[in-house]
């Protein structure tokens, strides 16, 4: 799976903001809620960088991830997190009663990886449709553009 050629110039070009980087990826992948978040190890908590619905989820806000299994499975074990329905939205979020009182159900976490380290995370939820196999392809090739601007 590759990205499409203009979209890749789009994402590895320095002159692409922050805003427009994420406006790209968020756009590359159907879903309701983009949110990426920068990973910060001393504390095992992440800090939201960027969100299509910053009244929500507000860039700056952060969630504590220590001791929980989506932690350990993301952050640690370098996992792509993927959940269908409310059991996986309880089971991956504190915050699930307001994910799913938005309607979002379906979840495709991807950790961004900079080396051996995780450094971020990439997050996309929508409604009933769970994420392909493709569509994991394409997220974990956007993290990996986003890890270059982590760095």
């Amino acid at each position: 799976m590759e990205i499409p050629t203009e979209l890749f110039a789009q994402l590895t070009d320095p002159a692409t903001t922050d805003t427009a980087f994420h406006d790209l990826c968020a756009n590359a992948i159907p879903n309701e809620l983009y949110s990426a978040m920068r990973y910060h190890p001393a504390t095992i908590e992440v800090e939201r960088i960027a969100s299509t619905m910053p009244e929500i989820y507000p860039v700056g806000g952060r969630k504590p991830k220590k001791d929980t299994p989506w932690g350990q499975k993301v952050l640690i074990d370098r996992h792509i997190n993927l959940g269908s329905g409310a059991d996986d939205i309880r089971w991956a979020f504190s915050d699930h009663e307001t994910i799913l009182g938005l309607g979002l159900d379906q979840v495709m976490n991807v950790p961004v990886i900079l080396g051996e380290q995780v450094v971020g995370t990439m997050n996309y939820l929508r409604p009933h449709q769970p994420f392909s196999v493709q569509e994991q392809a394409i997220a974990q090739l956007l993290a990996a553009c986003l890890a270059a601007r982590l760095a």
